[in-house]
């Protein structure tokens, strides 16, 4: 199997890492709480999408999303051609940012007393679009006397979200920006983790963001043949896992967590969701969209990282899959846990969410992991939403429909990227 590996560091020898604060901002709403109760309500927040949400026209073929309601709660006053303020995935990480510093419990004072210390880790898919097309129809009439262009260049970059965070908060550690396709997410956790880990960091803010509702996305996953199709009920167009499935829609969303050393979370008496215990990055080589059918690369990664985590297959009590409902990738993804996970695979609990809030495509993992991190909280599994009928080689217990109360200590998540990308990171309460 021609697999490449980037494994992160050793588990056993260095300083435990926790989850002390979660900030999120999904289709459903602006705040934490909010989105997960819609979420095990089992509620959808795919609907149609409006041609005058967008200040270009948007092809007649492309019809749908799942569109959060951020943008009207946090965008809505912004004028969408006012290039300097129009990126919403600035808007996206620093709203979710200041949730997860609050639900901390860390103060500001405390942050600038060790600023050195604490490092910021917010990745994204691609460069702000929304920004980069309004600069783009902007760009004559920004140019000065002189023929230059005066528009916020640093705005767009895929770096903007993360440089923003950092300087709100005067964080003065790393700063990076994983560019990971759909997996992003989790790989800015895993990362995030490494440094402090390593040594190099005490506290990390570590999450993604993702604001990709613009036609050329929406057109192009059209072409690739990704999108769902053929419905008339826009909440019932993504279908995870179900025989009939087609593809999946878009939503746009954020997720950012504390990350910080065990030790000095207990000291200072803050809450915990959840130790960090490992995590894992791969490639599968064959091709933009496709897996290998059997999920041969996954299946080695959750291998490889059970094992150097110490963990037995039997010890996991939930997975949140990717759960595209593409018809490839779904009996993939399915195989890989099969393969890994042996017999246990019949009895371990596993959903997918993007029947609810769509592919939030570079913030899918952060967002998704909060998911997981909250449902260990709650000790609740959220459902697979729009699942009629399983596909019989997608047989794994999805949590149909309904959400399910579930013992729960040891979760994982799974997230898969266009191109190859491969993440695996495990979690378990105190």
């Amino acid at each position: 199997m021609n697999t490449s590996a980037t494994r992160s560091l050793s588990f056993s020898t260095f300083p435990r890492v926790v989850v002390t604060g979660i900030g999120l901002v999904t289709p459903f709403a602006t705040s934490r709480d909010a989105s997960w109760n819609a979420i095990r309500n089992g509620d959808r927040a795919v609907r149609w999408l409006n041609g005058d949400e967008f200040p270009e026209p948007i092809p007649t073929s492309v019809r749908f999303a799942g569109a959060p309601h951020a943008r009207g709660q946090i965008l809505g006053h912004i004028n969408p051609l006012a290039v300097s303020n129009s990126e919403p995935v600035i808007h996206l990480a620093n709203t979710a940012a200041q949730e997860a510093i609050v639900d901390s419990g860390l103060s500001s004072q405390t942050l600038t007393e060790i600023a050195e210390r604490c490092g910021c880790v917010i990745g994204t898919s691609k460069v702000g679009l929304r920004g980069f097309a309004s600069a783009f129809r902007s760009m004559n009439s920004a140019m000065d006397d002189n023929g230059m262009i005066d528009l916020p260049w640093n705005q767009l970059g895929p770096d903007a979200a993360v440089r923003s965070v950092a300087s709100t908060y005067d964080l003065r550690g790393p700063s990076l920006c994983p560019v990971a396709a759909c997996a992003t997410g989790l790989v800015s956790l895993i990362r995030g983790a490494d440094l402090i880990r390593s040594g190099e960091c005490d506290i990390v803010l570590a999450g993604s963001t993702d604001a990709s509702l613009v036609p050329i996305v929406l057109g192009s996953f059209q072409r690739l043949g990704v999108m769902a199709r053929g419905f008339s009920d826009p909440k019932t167009a993504c279908r995870p896992f179900a025989a009939d499935r087609n593809g999946f829609v878009i939503g746009e969303g954020a997720a950012v967590f504390v990350l910080e050393q065990l030790e000095s979370a207990q000291a200072r008496g803050a809450s915990i969701y959840a130790e960090f215990i490992s995590g894992g990055m791969a490639n599968d080589p064959s091709g933009i969209t496709q897996m290998e059918p059997d999920g041969a690369s996954l299946a080695w990664l959750i291998g490889d990282v059970l094992r150097r985590a110490d963990i037995a297959p039997h010890d996991i009590d939930y997975i949140n899959l990717h759960g595209t409902a593409t018809r490839v990738n779904d009996v993939a993804e399915t195989q890989a846990v099969r393969t890994a996970f042996g017999a246990h695979a019949d009895r371990v609990l596993c959903s997918s969410v993007k029947g609810a809030i769509g592919h939030l495509l570079g913030a899918a993992g952060s967002v998704e992991t909060a998911i997981t991190l909250l449902a260990l909280r709650d000790q609740i599994a959220p459902p697979t939403v729009n699942l009629g009928t399983a596909d019989p080689q997608c047989d794994l217990d999805c949590v149909a429909n309904v959400a399910r109360p579930a013992r729960l200590r040891t979760v994982m998540k799974l997230s898969l990227g266009f191109g190859g990308h491969l993440a695996v990171g495990i979690f378990r309460s105190l």
